[in-house]
């Protein structure tokens, strides 16, 4: 088997390229195109034609290595060899990711090295294109989202410098707001309350807001669509009947795990998005920390947003936000929560079952039997 360690950047990567016995074919870098990898990878191609051997290739996580993947792969249909290429955890990878000599030609070797092993190395989902589409739209309507949010919070800023006060109750945004904001010229005692400068800047927030929610709208139109595909629309149905979690939050939940069965357990999913807690047990002591944090940001947001939703719509997420927030606060408990929810979403999507209500009596028991 020949082995190809490759050090990924944006627009180049560098490779070291050994066959069975050791000896290096190829040292050297390249840039991240087909016609350039495919030159720097020839000596490979014709000892694997030669040889009749396998090539295997490895590179770590960064934020282009599935397009970096799907290139290797690629390369290899085009060459005629067998190729495979493989995703590695970086995080996971501690001998690269704690090595105090960090340079592309040694951590291209070691990675090489590392392939020419029989270990099982910690590789990386990979998602395929049609759960990496749905990921991609998803976190770009999430993006027009927190835009809107930061001009909604600059039209405040401009009023709250000019010392104007909106009424109580009245919300900006609607159509009453938006009224009231375009009065904004003279103050009951004719004075100028917002000066030139001020309505030049609300205007334009305002009108950049009006094309960020149309985006939103269509967006958010083209994913409840995309949900009733035949590829989602019977775990979308399941994931959604869970209390609190909406149409965007549900496929959410789906294109984050990608697929249902490479988990094993309620534990490793939570693990997964990072809302496990960190355990350090060494020489007979014992100690739980906050959530690792890892994982996908944008999945434990939408999932600490369903949470707030769910605790009052489900008995057994009131019950577990109550026992958990008298004993660890109520951040502590939202956090149980969302984990709650996305293990019990794991769990439906399996058995494609839907949700289902339990009574106060019936939580209290179950809580008291576990």
């Amino acid at each position: 088997m020949i082995s190809v360690g490759l050090d990924v950047h944006v627009r180049n990567s560098f490779a070291c390229a050994k066959d069975g016995e050791g000896r290096v074919l190829v040292r050297g870098r390249c840039g991240n195109t087909l016609l350039e990898l495919a030159e720097l990878l020839a000596p490979v191609e014709r000892a694997a034609k030669g040889g009749d051997e396998r090539v295997r290739v490895v590179l770590e996580t960064t934020t282009n290595s599935r397009a970096v993947k799907r290139l290797c792969d690629e390369y290899g249909r085009r060459a005629g060899i067998e190729l495979t290429a493989e995703v590695l955890d970086a995080r996971r990878l501690r001998v690269i990711a704690e090595s105090v000599v960090k340079c592309d030609r040694r951590d291209a070797a070691v990675l090489c090295d590392l392939a020419r092993t029989n270990l099982k190395l910690p590789a990386c989902y990979v998602p395929d294109d049609e759960v990496f589409q749905l990921r991609e739209r998803l976190r770009a309507r999430a993006d027009l989202v927190r835009v809107r949010t930061t001009l909604k919070n600059r039209v405040q800023s401009v009023l709250h410098r000019r010392g104007i006060l909106r009424p109580a109750r009245l919300d900006l945004f609607t159509k009453q707001g938006r009224e009231y904001l375009a009065s904004l010229a003279l103050d009951a005692a004719g004075r100028r309350a917002l000066d030139a400068a001020g309505r030049r800047a609300l205007d334009a927030m305002l009108s950049c807001m009006e094309r960020v929610d149309e985006q939103r709208k269509e967006s958010t139109k083209a994913l409840l669509i995309e949900g009733k595909r035949p590829r989602w629309a019977k775990s979308y149905a399941v994931v959604e009947s869970i209390p609190g979690v909406g149409p965007i939050t549900a496929l959410t939940i789906l294109a984050e795990l990608g697929d249902a069965a490479r988990f094993n357990s309620r534990a490793a999913v939570a693990n997964y998005a990072g809302l496990a807690p960190i355990v350090r047990d060494s020489n007979e002591k014992t100690g739980r920390g906050g959530i690792s944090h890892r994982g996908s940001a944008h999945l434990r947001a939408v999932l600490i947003e369903a949470a707030w939703q769910a605790v009052g719509r489900a008995p057994q997420y009131a019950d577990l936000f109550a026992r958990v927030a008298q004993r660890r606060g109520k951040q502590v408990a939202i956090t149980a929560v969302a984990r709650r929810i996305l293990e019990d979403a794991w769990t439906l999507w399996r058995k494609g079952e839907p949700f289902r209500h339990l009574t106060p009596t019936s939580t209290s028991a179950a809580s008291a039997a576990g």
